[in-house]
């Protein structure tokens, strides 16, 4: 089969298109024949070789939906013919974590495409308990993009951050794959949205994607601009998905206030301020994968129309080097989706 494979770290030429095996199928295992598959920014970082275990000659990808076409000898609860998004990580389904409802916090296998063979490929061999039925509303991409950056989004606004109607969220990063998401899922869950971008051009699109208020800061230094729109009061929630733009925006907070941290893009250490925290009693959380349940709600949000997701480019697979060049310049608003060969 066609496989992407990472031949070492490195830029973009080292997505390199190749000829490997089918995947062996286990007992317990379905075997999905991709149709669509989004890039993450995760996908970037293991490519440029950021990430703490990253491997190279794997297959990378953790956002797969697809068609089944065959079914391990002791498989019951899938057949050939389901169409099916993969969920985004590997879990054991016997730990304490994975028996409260936890899958996102399972240590005992890892995520695809880091620890195990990814979606970049033409098919790719998972637990039939890895795999959930997508509604007959949704198309590939749609399917594709329902467990991260959907479901993801749906963890840290509600499973984290504990959002409630009438809540400020302020996004960072608000035109990248999570950020284009986060706007239509506090719209849908009745907040109020102030988007942080740092490029003007994009400013009508997240307006347009539901975000009530946005702050165009190419210097990032957003937070007196964030002070004035909120009255001096701040914000109830901040989804940080960049990262680096952790110190300014606990500048943004309002007392008793929640940030989640979702990105990471530079990988950097930041300095932040114990005293700023202390006063405003700022909650800050990290937030990484969707559960089950979220992965769930993100599908029932797809299938009534509250969220769409937003496709900024599509490429097919052998092409992948071309969407993560794309992601390098951080030319898109939205997700770059891979579909076909």
């Amino acid at each position: 089969m066609k496989a992407v494979v990472l031949s070492g770290f490195g830029g973009p030429e080292v997505l390199q298109l190749k000829e490997v095996a089918l995947p062996d199928l286990g007992r317990l295992d379905v075997l999905v024949a991709v149709q669509a598959g989004g890039i993450c920014h995760h996908d970037v970082l293991h490519r440029a070789g950021k990430l703490p275990g990253a491997k190279t000659h794997v297959v990378l990808g953790h956002e797969t939906a697809g068609e089944i076409v065959a079914v391990g000898a002791d498989v019951r609860s899938r057949r050939v013919g389901d169409r099916v998004v993969v969920y985004q990580r590997r879990f054991c389904g016997t730990c304490r974590n994975c028996l409260c409802g936890r899958q996102d916090m399972c240590r005992a296998d890892g995520l695809p495409g880091v620890d195990t063979e990814g979606g970049y490929a033409e098919y790719v061999a998972v637990p039939a308990s890895a795999t959930v039925v997508v509604p007959d509303s949704l198309d590939w991409a749609a399917a594709a993009l329902s467990s991260c950056p959907i479901a993801t989004s749906v963890r840290a606004l509600r499973g984290v951050a504990g959002m409630a109607p009438g809540d400020t969220v302020l996004v960072t990063g608000a035109s990248g794959g999570l950020g284009v998401h986060q706007l239509q899922l506090i719209r849908a869950f009745g907040g109020r949205s102030i988007a942080v971008t740092t490029s003007a051009g994009k400013a009508d699109t997240l307006l347009a994607l539901g975000a009530n208020d946005v702050v165009v800061s190419p210097d990032l230094d957003y937070s007196s601009e964030v002070w004035r729109l909120t009255g001096k009061r701040g914000v109830d929630i901040a989804i940080e998905n960049v990262g680096s733009t952790l110190p300014e925006t606990l500048r943004c907070m309002a007392h008793g206030g929640h940030v989640v941290l979702l990105g990471n893009l530079g990988t950097a250490a930041v300095d932040v301020l114990p005293g700023l925290m202390i006063g405003r009693r700022i909650n800050v959380s990290g937030s990484g994968s969707a559960t089950f349940e979220d992965l769930h709600q993100s599908l029932a949000l797809l299938d009534s129309g509250a969220v769409r997701p937003v496709v900024a480019r599509t490429f097919p697979f052998s092409c992948a080097s071309k969407g993560h060049a794309l992601l390098d310049r951080k030319g898109v608003a939205g997700r770059v989706v891979l579909q076909g060969w």
